[in-house]
């Protein structure tokens, strides 16, 4: 009889270990979500996709000297950098007006905080402005809880 339930004894027992190692979290301690969109903007002055991680209000007002004059940073000043840091999540630069980027999801993973962004593009055919554009989105992150962010693209984007 021990010997029947061996198996699944040992297959609960692996359940609950890998149900262990795979834990995610969606929201702080305190129940605030982890991530939060401050502001989006069409001229971020990024022109390569990437993000950019402000930790402080000192390495935000370094931001001050560089090309992205267009990106107001008033409503990051206000930020408790002990809580929450700074995430400019952008998508390069683009050939005209009609695209923007928002925040759809937020999780921490294994230590990694994965930010999964919207990116809306103008349908084929659409009347744009004709200037070039660097959309971002400025995005409030939890301080604690992750040692490494991911950004990737919401699926069924186009």
């Amino acid at each position: 009889m021990f010997s029947t339930h061996l198996p699944k004894v040992c297959l609960i027992v692996l359940g609950v270990l890998a149900s262990g190692c795979s834990v995610s979290q969606t929201e702080t301690e305190t129940g605030a979500p982890l991530a939060r969109q401050i502001t989006q903007s069409a001229h971020c002055g990024l022109v390569a996709p990437g993000s950019i991680h402000i930790e402080s209000l000192k390495e935000l007002r370094r931001l001050e000297t560089m090309p992205m004059r267009n990106l107001s940073l008033e409503s990051m000043k206000g930020i408790d950098y002990q809580r929450e840091h700074i995430v400019l999540a952008s998508i390069g630069q683009k050939p005209t007006g009609g695209y923007s980027v928002t925040l759809d999801f937020s999780e921490i993973r294994g230590g990694t905080l994965e930010l999964r962004v919207r990116v809306a593009e103008p349908a084929p055919g659409t009347i744009v402005t004709q200037a070039l554009t660097t959309p971002c989105a400025v995005i409030a992150v939890t301080a604690e809880g992750w040692d490494d962010i991911q950004i990737t693209r919401a699926e069924n984007n186009r």
